[in-house]
């Protein structure tokens, strides 16, 4: 299974992140900075890129205060 967290260097993130950390799971952490993706989330052009980045997933957890498309 691979599941994208955004904002997973975040407290919250951090800790989704344990709570998912496994065999079966590959996690792709996505934040502004300590990540395997860059992403901001303020901005259209950098979510797009992210997910062209990324591929299809099958979860997608956001773990920030507000995130818009």
């Amino acid at each position: 299974m691979k599941v994208l967290v955004v904002g997973a260097s975040g407290t919250i993130g951090q800790a989704v992140v344990k709570e998912l950390e496994g065999d079966w799971i590959e996690i792709i952490k996505a934040s502004r900075n300590n990540s395997d993706v860059t992403v901001d989330i303020t901005s259209q052009e950098s979510i797009k890129a992210m997910f062209e980045q990324v591929g299809p997933v099958d979860a997608f957890i956001s773990t920030t205060g507000c995130f818009s498309i």
